[in-house]
């Protein structure tokens, strides 16, 4: 008879089975049984009849995160508990939570109803690349829980760290964008994190970047004081110290700023509380930063101390970092702002190994292709039907090129009289590319020889 799976012979490092020595019969490890502390969830606790405890990951101000198993999927999570250090205690021998004190149960329960409805807005932004998915979240032991996908890899400070202390801009910006972009979608939700920093951003194995700890460290003025300044001293700007400080995208653009300007100098601007009374603050470059003017005026501009003087959004601190409106400037027509910040992923791990091309626009891509590649890309630019004509028209006669050039130029080069092409061809093409497509009758005498479509124009005029 086949042994019956449960949770006290689950090998917690694989998911395979354990024998009756404790030894996995996969892996072959032996099976960890040590406590774990006494505030924390017992190791192997089931919780939501679904998700195997392993042991904690860290824990903060709000919350202690656990590695863990879904026990359907087979995967392993990471299940964000909201416990507020100071405020709630753990029931011994039970994995109940409660309030320490009557004067905290007010408190308490705000952050958890806080916790309990940012989860229900991440869960909308699952799958974005940049930002931790959120799998699951429930009510369970008096708090509440959120279950995320588990990343494996280093945060991004260990990463620096390994590169000597310090790396390039490019690769900074390279690596940082996604994150960027995806903090756009999440400030749009009415959300912050609060507590960006390099610790909480993490390189995955695959090469993904993912900003983490979305469950507890945004939480704020459970009292009526900001507790950020608890998690990142030195990050977080000076309206998190204040009591009524106003939080916004701009909060998070300091703490990325911090983070940048970390990474490019191998240490950490003087503490924004600090700078109220005497700005300090040496600029990357006088630190001996490869960094571009542009870029150094962005990033001070994300540092100011105060918020009025920072960047109000995420969009507008990309414009400034990469070079955006610069480029759209270029571009013909300019596209909208937005639209440097909706990229697929492809294109931010492209940038990311090509930090040179993160400030282009999104038809970077179709305009390379068309200069190497004999205009091919720019089909998709004018009308179907007009392409379609054109293609039928230019068939055997260099129909790559025809469909890229104004048809009175393809006339020309297929030895047509100049003023014969420019007479014919150069009106029905200004209207498919200004306007609206051509009515089908224009279509259908394109794909005619010249004296054939003087003919039947002048058909036309009779017959109005």
């Amino acid at each position: 008879m086949a042994r019956v799976r449960t949770n006290k012979n689950i090998c917690l490092y694989c998911f395979g089975d354990l024998d009756s020595s404790r030894c996995c019969t996969s892996c072959k490890k032996k099976s960890d049984d040590a406590p774990n502390p006494p505030h924390h969830l017992p190791q192997r606790t089931v919780l939501n009849n679904k998700y195997l405890i392993y042991k904690a990951l860290g824990e903060g101000g709000f919350g202690i995160t656990y590695l863990a198993w879904d026990l359907i999927a087979g995967v392993r999570v990471a299940v964000k508990e909201y416990f507020p250090s100071g405020y709630v205690n753990r029931v011994p021998k039970s994995n109940q939570v409660i309030i320490n004190s009557q004067q905290n149960k007010a408190a308490s329960n705000r952050g958890l109803k806080r916790f309990i409805e940012e989860a229900k807005m991440l869960a909308k932004i699952k799958n974005m690349p940049g930002i931790v998915s959120v799998r699951d979240f429930f009510s369970a032991n008096g708090t509440a829980y959120i279950v995320m996908e588990f990343l494996d890899g280093i945060s991004f400070k260990k990463y620096v760290q390994r590169k000597g202390g310090k790396i390039s801009t490019d690769e900074v910006l390279g690596i940082l964008r996604p994150v960027m972009e995806s903090l756009i979608s999440v400030h749009n939700l009415g959300l912050i994190h609060r507590d960006i920093s390099p610790d909480n951003i993490l390189i995955t194995k695959q090469n993904e970047v993912k900003l983490i700890d979305f469950g507890a460290a945004k939480q704020s003025n459970l009292d009526g004081k900001s507790l950020s300044i608890v998690l990142k001293q030195g990050f977080a700007p000076e309206e998190q110290y204040r009591t009524h400080g106003e939080q916004g995208p701009w909060t998070d653009i300091y703490a990325l700023g911090v983070t940048i300007y970390y990474a490019i100098t191998g240490g950490l601007p003087p503490e924004s509380i600090q700078r109220m009374y005497k700005d300090t603050i040496i600029k990357p470059s006088e630190k001996g930063a490869a960094i571009t003017p542009q870029q150094e005026s962005a990033l001070m501009k994300s540092l100011a101390v105060y918020a009025k003087n920072r960047y109000q959004n995420v969009q507008q601190m990309i414009a400034g970092l990469y070079g955006v409106r610069a480029a759209r400037a270029a571009a013909t027509p300019p596209p909208p702002q937005s639209d440097a910040v909706t990229k697929p992923l492809a294109d931010n791990a492209a940038r990311r190994d090509l930090p040179n091309t993160v400030s282009r626009p999104l038809d970077n891509a179709a305009r390379r292709t068309a200069d190497a590649g004999k205009n091919s890309a720019n089909t998709v630019s004018r009308p179907l039907a007009d392409n379609a004509a054109r293609r039928t028209t230019d068939a055997g006669k260099n129909s790559a090129n025809t469909v890229s050039r104004p048809l009175a130029d393809n006339a020309a080069r297929r030895n047509l009289p100049d003023t014969a092409a420019r007479k014919t061809a150069e009106p029905p093409v200004r209207d498919a590319v200004e306007s609206k497509p051509e009515p089908p009758q224009k279509t259908v005498t394109m794909t005619r020889s010249p004296d054939e479509r003087r003919g039947i124009m002048s058909l036309f005029r009779r017959r109005k």
